[in-house]
């Protein structure tokens, strides 16, 4: 389990430092405060394959596209990691992750950084080092070449293989790989435990399956749930049960690792949060899974701070992020706090 956590040098934080982590962390902050930023971190942190991690935020937000031009350098798009878009300076100091010991100083053993470096074939090049493990990559590749290449080689690799199963990132929007999802999880209780949380909106869901479908000469598995008796798409069921099976399918596959969510809210009615906040808690003891959410709905908080204190106040924590005079900072929440979080949080409804 990660125990603290901070960031320097990454995105628009300069410095970030959370000083205590625990099974179930909620992060609040208004829109551009650096909440996904945050989470972020943490994946590139957490993740084992670090480079294929930079590829996968880099383009999940667009940044890998150029402006017009087909050639996009690794240099021109990782700059977009860095604090305020800009590279470090070779054999400098970059973008660096880690844990903090009870002396509040960076556990050296559990430091991750980015920099560029000038390597043994005086190439410059992108290198990222955890512990003693270093990656590399050179600037001045083509950046979607190698984010291909990494692609096929994923799409070829037999799932035994995959490094990185017990680490899983709800983004605020989309649906995520919910058919691999699903297959890693055949035929266990698992599977129970999804229909389970969907039955919190539909209690008439009795179960569902992935269908096969050609449309346009590509072949894919759609999602349908068997309602009294009825087969009904997935899609056509509303934003908020389509959310819940992305939320669920991520943590039953994040069993032993990290849940990272983005704006938890998203989709969901606030009469169904509290619900879904006990699956979230009863599975991550169940499951050892350590989930890190944000949010900016005060619904959100109601129904968080609802399950914290079911839990006796023993396994979560709650931190607020601000931005003031281009600092960030955090503040720490106790159970008691709870009504002082709300009043300096965006009402989403």
């Amino acid at each position: 389990m990660c125990h603290s956590f901070f960031a320097k040098n990454f995105r628009a934080f300069e410095k970030i430092e959370i000083p205590k982590l625990n099974k179930v962390n909620l992060f609040l902050g208004k829109n551009s405060v650096g909440k996904t930023a945050l989470l972020e971190a943490l994946y590139l942190h957490l993740h084992s394959n670090k480079i294929r991690a930079i590829q996968d935020i880099l383009v999940k937000k667009d940044e890998h596209l150029s402006d017009g031009d087909d050639y996009s350098s690794v240099a021109s798009v990782v700059r977009h990691l860095f604090h305020n878009h800009q590279l470090s300076d070779f054999n400098k100091e970059g973008v660096v992750f880690g844990e903090i010991t009870k002396q509040g100083k960076p556990a050296k053993n559990k430091l991750t950084e980015i920099k560029t470096t000038i390597d043994k074939d005086n190439d410059e090049v992108l290198e990222v080092v955890k512990n003693k493990d270093k990656n590399h990559v050179l600037l001045r590749d083509d950046f979607n070449d190698s984010y291909r290449r990494s692609r096929f080689t994923r799409r070829h690799r037999p799932r035994s293989m995959e490094t990185n199963n017990h680490l899983q990132f709800v983004y605020s929007s989309g649906s995520g790989d919910i058919v691999r999802m699903w297959d890693n999880i055949d035929l266990t209780d698992k599977q129970s435990k999804v229909i389970e949380a969907l039955q919190v909106i539909e209690p008439n869901l009795a179960g569902i399956k992935f269908v096969e479908q050609s449309r346009h000469d590509i072949d894919r598995r759609v999602a349908k749930a068997s309602i009294n008796g009825e087969i009904v798409p997935f899609k056509s069921m509303g934003d908020g049960i389509n959310r819940i099976l992305y939320i669920i399918l991520s943590m039953v596959n994040a069993q032993d690792g990290y849940l990272l969510i983005d704006e938890f809210e998203n989709g969901l009615h606030y009469s169904v949060q509290e619900r879904i906040w006990e699956i979230i808690f009863t599975l991550a003891e169940s499951l050892n899974v350590q989930v890190f959410v944000t949010t900016h709905s005060s619904d959100c908080i109601k129904a968080f701070g609802s399950q914290w204190k079911k839990d006796n106040e023993k396994n979560a924590t709650m931190y607020r992020i601000n931005y003031k005079d281009q600092q960030h900072s955090v503040m720490s929440y106790d159970f008691t706090d709870l009504s002082d979080a709300l009043s300096t949080n965006t009402e989403v409804r």
